[in-house]
């Protein structure tokens, strides 16, 4: 017997689930995981260490549904935000989850870029929410297009983005730019949900990003500058708008444990010194690739050299259909490709190379079996329009 199935349920079958074994076997451009080479130059403290002020009777107890209490004083100092502006989290994607839970019903408007994050869609349009994806500037969104959706729709609620860095493409949104779409949001009583993972990682300058606080919610992670498996992230934002959260989640808080971890990392100098390390280290990865895709034929040489996060967003070389290009990297080559159009109607030409998980060999290999099936196709396709000419005749 079949369980019954949800609406939520229901729009969740149109997503595949995430499949990190998977990647393990394949040249997947397509997952934007940190480099595991790394996980082993960070200095990871003992879990149940006491030296951080948690008893052991709280390190293995249920803990506060906003999170163990001695990680978010600290990262309060960190952002120089009050304690009660702090919501740890199951990484990010729960958060953002959170924020959905709190805000949407069926029918309600998510405004984002066009492109987007996949797993941002994904958690917004499994609520049951119509997703507006909008077009982008030189600075981020476009303006003119951004007010002229407020206008004209009554029920958005929030918008969505990664000003650093954006993903898919790399972007880096200054804060003035930010400070406008923010305020142009409050005039229509809408919520601004940054997505800060990249933040710690920028590979020219450093970020100056919009402040928490009125309708501005940040959300933060672990993830890409410790290790995805711990599984901590934690969203900024007013108290009220954090006690809102709280009372959605139904679990027994982040796992004190992995708190402590974390806790550990942010009271030493060990993370922050891991994390110069990271940025010159995906520099030299962004760079190398970068020399390697001006080399290639399979795309076109124009693109955005990334600013910060792990990936490329570059359009496909005209002549081939990108639906045929990707299935056949896949079957022929193993080398796995996400269509642009998941990320946005309008990026059907595109596909998003992520250049931080791979080694550097494993990748040049890549984007040549990218090339080598890009000239066999080209070449396919002339062989067909020449006879196709000669059929004419």
């Amino acid at each position: 017997m079949k369980p019954p199935v949800s609406t939520r349920s229901s729009l969740a079958e149109s997503f595949a689930p995430f499949n990190y074994s998977s990647a393990k076997h394949a040249i997947n451009f397509g997952y934007g995981l940190p480099d595991p080479a790394m996980f082993s130059e960070l200095a990871w403290p003992d879990a149940l260490s006491q030296n951080t002020g948690v008893a052991t009777a709280d390190l293995l107890q249920y803990t506060d549904a906003v999170g163990l209490p001695k990680l978010r004083t600290k990262l309060a100092q960190r952002y120089n935000v009050q304690h009660d502006q702090i919501i740890l989290t199951g990484g990010a994607s729960q958060a953002l989850q959170l924020i959905a839970d709190a805000c949407l019903d069926p029918g309600d408007v998510v405004l984002t870029e066009d492109p987007s994050y996949l797993g941002a869609l994904r958690i917004c349009a499994i609520t049951g929410a119509t997703i507006l994806q909008l077009g982008m500037s030189v600075d981020g969104v476009d303006l003119n297009e951004l007010e002229s959706t407020l206008r004209s729709n009554a029920r958005v609620k929030f918008f969505y983005t990664t000003p650093a860095f954006h993903n898919p493409t790399g972007r880096r949104m200054s804060r003035s730019h930010m400070a406008r779409v923010a305020a142009m949001l409050a005039q229509y009583g809408v919520m601004l949900i940054q997505d800060l993972v990249y933040a710690e990682l920028p590979y020219d300058r450093v970020v100056d990003w919009l402040p928490p606080g009125g309708n501005v919610i940040n959300i933060h992670s672990i993830s890409k500058v410790a290790g995805p498996g711990l599984r901590v992230g934690w969203v900024l934002a007013d108290s009220d708008v954090i006690n809102q959260l709280a009372h959605l989640k139904c679990d027994g808080g982040v796992s004190p444990v992995v708190s402590n971890i974390v806790l550990s990392l942010l009271q030493s100098d060990a993370l922050d010194t891991h994390i110069a390390r990271l940025r010159w280290h995906y520099r030299a990865k962004r760079d190398t690739m970068h020399r390697l895709l001006q080399g290639s034929r399979f795309c076109e040489p124009e693109y955005l050299l990334p600013s910060g996060g792990f990936s490329f967003w570059i359009r496909l070389a005209p002549g081939i259909e990108a639906e045929t290009f990707i299935e056949a990297a896949r079957c022929e080559h193993d080398v796995h490709l996400v269509h642009g159009r998941h990320y946005g109607p309008r990026s059907g030409q595109h596909v998003r190379l992520c250049f931080s998980y791979l080694p550097m060999n494993v990748i040049e290999e890549g984007l040549a079996r990218l090339d080598k099936l890009h000239a066999k196709l080209y070449a396919a396709s002339i062989r067909r329009l020449a006879e196709h000419g000669r059929f004419e005749l």
